[in-house]
């Protein structure tokens, strides 16, 4: 029943295979009729993750016991080890949760911060993050000072020069997203390392990254990294990590752990008391099935995907893209656009029920546009498809 979790695809594979995607698109549930080009607000799990999700709770109810025992063991003998390796990091660094939102919850209250202290983030942070860092501020007096990001990205330097200029002698956290809602890729590395210069804590919003790039967490060199599985990673819903540092741990106060049983590793910090194991424990099926793809493989069909998108949105009347078409400073998979004089973001719902095309609005930053996030499953088809009928959308409006 539970998944021994492959070893990770390193044959390059052709991202225009069509025969090699359509094998893989096959084991997807998609009602007949839809294309999905909403990944970055769920992500779609493949039929095996979904079958391994009702086999596990049929396994619960037939035997609560024994599949307790089961599932623990798995969970601690092969998933968290391989999830671990696949990002790149020890074992004893990650802690499982429900989402990325759980995570940055542990992180905002897990840092020992004082009244002054300042938190230093960007204009392009999801609100979800920027929610839990208000209420702290409420409560303990800290200071979040926000750094203008322009929409659309300038470039890596522009991002990095105006977050080096606003930091201060009172700046303890430099808290941004890898992947922003829109897409927006910011240089990881390089702001990391900006905090162990500046000696500011570096915490990433990871949630629109695991999945999509093949990213290597301990070579960010940041301390702590929070992700939603359940969107690129394409894992159930309600699965995700939070990694912190070994060097970090020892100051980083867990919301479970008592002082004075710090634990040794990163589950200290996970939340306790029963949770749904067969959710979590599809994460192995979950990972099992992007590994026999390969992440680079991933990454490398998820940029001929949006390449291809955003050329062919060229060639939309009155349509601004908004997503920059170089791969240094843009996602793989979401792309984001308006267009001038027209409200695009109400069109979400008359695409999807007219057409069965599943995309977002993009309502932020100034912008009144939609978002399309393109995984490997999706065709060019679908997204000539889905181009298609924003041309007919900006003629009914005149």
């Amino acid at each position: 029943m539970l998944t021994s979790i492959s070893a990770p695809q390193t044959r390059q594979i052709d991202p225009c295979d069509h025969a090699y995607w359509s094998q893989v698109r096959s084991h997807f549930m998609l009602e007949r009729g839809h294309a999905y080009l909403n990944n970055a607000a769920i992500g779609m799990p493949p039929k095996p993750v979904g079958d391994a999700v009702a086999e596990g709770f049929r396994l619960m109810s037939e035997n609560p016991s024994k599949a307790k025992r089961v599932f623990h063991d798995y969970i601690e003998d092969e998933l968290r080890p391989s999830l671990a390796g696949f990002l790149g990091v020890q074992t004893g660094e990650i802690a499982l949760a429900r989402n990325a939102t759980e995570g940055l919850y542990h992180i905002i209250n897990g840092l020992d911060l004082s009244s002054g202290d300042q938190i230093l983030m960007t204009t392009q942070e999801h609100p979800s993050a920027v929610r839990p860092w208000r209420v702290r501020a409420e409560r303990d007096g800290i200071e979040i000072k926000e750094v203008h990001i322009p929409s659309p990205l300038v470039s890596e330097d522009d991002i990095v020069e105006r977050i080096s200029a606003a930091i201060e002698e009172r700046t303890k956290v430099l808290f941004f997203c890898h992947v922003t809602r829109g897409g927006y890729l910011y240089p990881v590395k390089r702001l990391s390392a900006l905090g162990r210069e500046r000696g500011v804590i570096s915490a990433i919003d990871g949630a629109q990254a695991v999945g999509m790039l093949d990213v290597d967490v301990a070579g960010i060199e940041c301390d702590l990294y929070t992700n939603s599985l359940h969107k690129w990673f394409l894992g159930p819903a309600g699965t995700g990590f939070l990694y912190v540092n070994h060097a970090m741990q020892p100051s980083f106060t867990s919301l479970y752990a008592p002082g004075d049983d710090p634990g040794d590793d990163a589950r200290r910090f996970e939340t306790q008391g029963t949770y749904d194991l067969p959710v979590r424990a599809a994460l192995g099926t979950a990972l099992d099935f992007l590994n026999r793809i390969g992440i680079a493989n991933i990454e490398n069909r998820l940029r001929m995907l949006s390449d291809y998108l955003r050329q062919a949105l060229l060639d939309v009347p009155r349509l601004r893209l908004l997503t920059s078409r170089a791969h240094d400073i843009s996602s793989p998979g979401s792309t984001i656009f308006e267009f001038e004089g027209i409200n695009a973001a109400r069109w979400r719902g008359p695409m999807e029920a007219e057409s069965f095309l599943h995309v977002d609005d993009h309502d932020r930053d100034g912008h009144q546009g939609l978002r399309i996030s393109t995984h490997y499953y999706v065709t060019t088809d679908e997204i000539d498809r889905c181009v298609d009928k924003l041309r007919e959308m900006v003629r009914r409006e005149g």
